[in-house]
């Protein structure tokens, strides 16, 4: 292992977001000592996420099917992680005038009421939808996007409790570093001769309604937890799928 100052933190950075992101196994002692650069990470572990949906998505088979496995095997992946957070934030800010403080309550209860039950279908049948019809391009443009805006809204929305696993990863938070990743991937498709254009909305539209969305939870809630960041990120991404599949009409 190589001497310096961050002696093996790329590689344990990369260890700790892998294994907050995904369901995969992950050295433990590596991930522990990679907490404080993990979100340098998050848009290349966005980067593999998004291309195994966008594979499973070309698979020769019905398009909506297609579209469903895709989501299914994203899901997987995933563990879920931000669709609970999605249905957390929805129950707790789309009821009627309640006390920041009954908010925050309803937040922490993990049943599932109304609001949550039909944000997630309308959210997963718009994916399932995107996900039939985005380019490749879009399908990982998305999944990194959705991963660099979460570290983002934990770099500049103000925290709802000082303890958490969001409040470990804001002190360490590095939107400009997790940019990196998100320049690659975006220098990638226009390798490809992706039109720069449809990147730019497609990015800009995401980025957009995620920060609308981030600002909206603040001020309902007074912060942003785990749940919040997961919920604008998971927008974010599908956001970006849509907006891709209905600019390029499903074209590479």
């Amino acid at each position: 292992m190589r001497s310096g100052p961050f002696p093996g933190a790329p590689v344990a950075g990369f260890w700790a977001a892998l294994g907050f992101l995904t369901i995969l196994p992950v050295p433990e002692r590596e991930a522990e000592r990679g907490s404080a650069t993990a979100t340098i990470f998050f848009p290349w572990i966005g980067l593999g996420l998004g291309a195994l949906a966008a594979l499973v998505a070309r698979m020769p088979v019905d398009p909506l099917v297609a579209g469903s496995l895709a989501l299914a095997t994203h899901f997987f992946v995933t563990g879920g992680l931000h669709w609970d957070g999605w249905a957390d934030v929805l129950d707790a800010t789309l009821g009627p005038a309640l006390s920041r403080e009954k908010r925050v309550s309803i937040l922490a209860d993990p049943r599932i009421g109304a609001h949550a039950a039909v944000g997630v279908a309308l959210l997963a049948v718009l994916a399932v939808s995107a996900l039939a019809r985005a380019p490749f391009w879009g399908i990982v443009l998305g999944a990194v996007t959705g991963r660099w805006v979460m570290v983002a809204s934990l770099r500049w929305a103000p925290a709802l409790r000082s303890s958490g696993a969001a409040a470990g990863l804001r002190a360490h938070a590095r939107p400009v570093g997790a940019g990196v990743g998100l320049a690659a991937v975006v220098a990638l498709c226009l390798v490809r001769a992706v039109a720069p254009g449809s990147l730019a909305v497609a990015f800009g539209v995401g980025v957009v309604v995620a920060a609308a969305f981030a600002t909206f939870l603040v001020r309902r809630l007074g912060g942003m937890n785990g749940d919040a960041h997961g919920a604008v990120g998971l927008l974010a991404e599908t956001v970006v799928w849509l907006v891709a599949a209905e600019t390029t009409g499903g074209t590479a």
